[in-house]
């Protein structure tokens, strides 16, 4: 008897887990399509990175925020970065 109520135990608790998990996958999902651009920052979208361009110390890495950004578009980022990887 006591066989039985573990076996049963165990399933329940089982799907209990799996019900929880399949759940909490679909919401980070469904946060994840919410993304503009197509990036995604691990479904945590209430957070923010701060760049003071006063550290930025070459073009490379300035090229690359301009891009993070937004303010240039992939083909210019690439465009630029082939002729600073090539000097």
């Amino acid at each position: 008897m006591a066989t039985i109520l573990l076996i049963a135990f165990a399933l329940v608790i089982g799907t209990v887990t799996m019900n929880w998990g399949k759940a909490y996958a679909e919401k980070d999902d469904s946060i994840k399509e919410k993304s503009s651009d197509g990036l995604n920052v691990g479904g945590n979208f209430n957070s923010a990175i701060l760049i003071n361009y006063d550290l930025v110390d070459s073009p490379l890495k300035e090229l690359q925020i301009k891009y993070l950004t937004g303010k240039i578009s992939l083909e210019e980022y690439l465009a630029r970065e082939k002729e600073l990887v090539g000097k």
